[in-house]
């Protein structure tokens, strides 16, 4: 799915930014809807960042203001498990998935990513 496909199926307007010196690659204002992306970043590094963001979509910002940490760790596990559906599809087999082939393809190098990529590899092979 592109990301121009998954903001038209989340319902929530797309736009661009030049990004060069700004502290995000995105973001996601839930007063607009609407998802802004670096528009130097590559089209897979545009999608990753899109599901990123989205998933931050139901957090309040008095949520994000009193536990910034967990909506991030929120927002990462919704990422990991879009784009681990997506891979899953394409796989003949899904027990041949390899999460460290995963995680160096999407650059998640956290201890928190890889319990997220088995738990939601788990979940979604059940």
């Amino acid at each position: 799915m592109t990301v121009q496909e998954l903001c038209a199926k989340e319902g929530v307007n797309l736009c661009y930014f030049d990004g060069s010196g700004w502290h995000s690659p995105g973001f996601f204002n839930p007063t607009l809807n609407v998802l802004a992306l670096d528009i130097n970043l590559s089209i897979e590094d545009q999608k990753q960042v899109a599901l990123h963001e989205l998933g931050h979509k139901d957090h309040t910002p008095v949520q994000y203001e009193l536990n910034r940490e967990h909506c991030e760790l929120q927002a990462d596990r919704s990422m990991i498990h879009h784009l681990l559906e997506e891979e899953l599809e394409l796989m003949d087999d899904v027990k041949d998935f390899n999460y460290i082939k995963f995680m160096e393809k999407y650059k998640l190098k956290t201890i928190a990513n890889e319990t997220m990529v088995k738990d939601e590899y788990n979940s979604l092979i059940s």
